[in-house]
Parts: C-alpha cells; sequence; structure tokens
C-alpha cells in the first residue's frame, strides 16, 4: 500500500474567517478570534483572508505550492515548534519557526514546508493586507472580493 507511508498533516478549520466568523471554531478561541478581528490590516472581510491553526504532524512534507494572490502577506505565528530539522522554505529561502515568533511571506511565491522531526509544529496562520496597497486600493478590493452578501 502506498499511502501507508503518506506523512499525517493537519489544517484546522479556520479560527477567524468570512466564512466561519461566529462558528464554532471561534467560540473555541475567543481571545484569539477577538483579538484577531480587531486588525485592521487581517483580511477578514474578502475570500484571501483566513486565520486557522496549522498543525503539521512530524516526519511530515508539505509539497511546494502557492497562494492565489499577492494581496496578502501571510503571517506564520509559531505556538510549537519542535526542535530540529523543522522549516519553511520560500522561493529558495529557509526560514525557521521560533515558538511567540512571527515569519512574514509573500504566498504567491513557491513554498513548502519539511517536519523531520517526530513532534508535531503547530503555528497560527493569519493573512495580511500587502503593505504595499494603498487604503484606496483595499477598500477597492474589500468590496470587489466581499464575502458579505449586499
Amino acid at each position: 500500500n502506498t499511502h501507508a507511508n503518506k506523512p499525517q498533516i493537519k489544517q484546522a478549520e479556520a479560527v477567524v474567517s468570512t466564512q466561519s466568523t461566529g462558528s464554532e471554531n471561534c467560540s473555541e478561541l475567543p481571545r484569539t478570534t477577538n483579538l484577531v478581528e480587531q486588525f485592521d490590516v487581517f483580511m477578514g472581510s474578502v475570500i484571501f483572508g483566513n486565520c486557522f491553526i496549522s498543525i503539521i504532524e512530524g516526519s511530515s512534507v508539505i509539497e511546494p505550492h502557492c497562494g492565489p494572490t499577492n494581496l496578502r502577506v501571510r503571517c506564520h505565528l509559531g505556538l510549537q515548534i519542535p526542535a530540529g530539522d523543522c522549516q519553511l522554505t520560500v522561493a529558495g529561502e529557509e526560514s525557521k519557526w521560533r515558538d511567540r515568533e512571527c515569519i512574514l511571506f509573500d504566498d504567491s511565491f513557491l513554498h513548502s514546508v519539511h517536519n523531520n522531526t517526530p513532534a508535531q509544529r503547530i503555528i497560527l496562520i493569519v493573512d495580511i493586507w500587502h503593505p504595499n496597497l494603498t487604503l484606496i486600493e483595499i477598500d477597492i478590493l474589500k468590496k470587489m472580493f466581499s464575502t458579505k452578501t449586499h
């Protein structure tokens, strides 16, 4: 069976996103939800904005991939980072997570993850508006990509 040795990757349901605000996940993490919703830069009102807990098991890989847009910057906050060979590679540059520290990157660039340790890696992922966008551009994009029905 070729699937017997497949790595275990868990992407938890969104904590805060336009699809889940007020959901069971938000109620399970009320302080996190409240904090993230207060950030002006959080993309919570558009389809590209997410906030979720990402768990990758030991001995796992997330293959190289690109995010859907360069309108955002993705923030990874280390919650539980194992010691050893566990890292994010973005456009060929390697970064290691640290507990209670953030890594910010444009996820429209090719990126991948590997965790060559026996322990889980747990991070909070939050999408924020790209800092090169003007307030006028953000306002237009919010209207164009809003998940709220009028």
